[in-house]
């Protein structure tokens, strides 16, 4: 694979990972640990959900015509842009909550559910529900799932582009440690503004993918 063709599949690891900065801040920030045991069962997670994403987006792709297929792959690549600042600018996802021991009362965060996932996609912080300041492998789960959810719109769309299921798959499985780590090492130095821009960043870079692939 030539190395223009690996450019768009660099682009969707990183804004497919941007989350995981401002999660690192906000646990850096909080002296909350993250093993390196947890950090690889996230990337597993995660990657694991963009593998399939990937499939179901090729086999849309069949179903197809080349040039139907890449209108179709930008523009959910582009939506899913759009959503993702919606998320940082409108909804403030990422923001740490006053009370955290009342939300996890409040949501039940002590189990499984959809609505608990959601709840820690919104505020990370809350993965550590037993405010232990160690993220363990069950949390972990918990939070890879949330992390998983804005992957799947990712995902589909590369795989609708043509993109390389086994490339992205290892780019997103190892973007996602390294923006884990980069994430905590600017919580620790106290610099919150790097993860309130990385959605917002991210956001950005699917917007301008999308673009390139529909128009060039």
């Amino acid at each position: 694979m030539q190395a223009l063709h690996l450019i768009p599949i660099l682009f969707i690891a990183v804004s497919s990972n941007l989350d995981n900065v401002g999660v690192g801040t906000s646990y850096g920030i909080r002296e909350i640990n993250i093993p390196v045991t947890s950090n690889l069962l996230i990337a597993v997670i995660t990657s694991c959900g963009t593998f399939l994403s990937i499939l179901l987006g090729e086999q849309i792709y069949h179903f197809l015509s080349e040039q139907m297929a890449g209108l179709m792959g930008g523009g959910i690549v582009i939506l899913a842009g759009i959503w993702v600042i919606f998320q940082e600018k409108i909804m403030h996802r990422g923001r740490e909550p006053q009370k955290e021991q009342h939300l996890v009362a409040e949501t039940g965060l002590a189990r499984f559910g959809f609505r608990q996932i959601v709840m820690i996609l919104n505020h990370p912080i809350l993965a550590d529900w037993d405010f232990s300041g160690h993220i363990d492998l069950r949390e972990a789960t918990a939070l890879a799932f949330g992390l998983t959810l804005n992957n799947i719109p990712n995902g589909v769309g590369a795989g609708m582009l043509g993109f390389s299921l086994s490339i992205t798959t290892s780019a997103v499985f190892l973007i996602s440690i390294i923006t884990i780590w980069i994430g905590i090492y600017f919580g620790h130095l106290g610099i919150r503004w790097v993860g309130k821009s990385a959605g917002l960043l991210g956001g950005l870079m699917l917007i301008l993918l999308g673009v390139y692939e529909i128009f060039f």
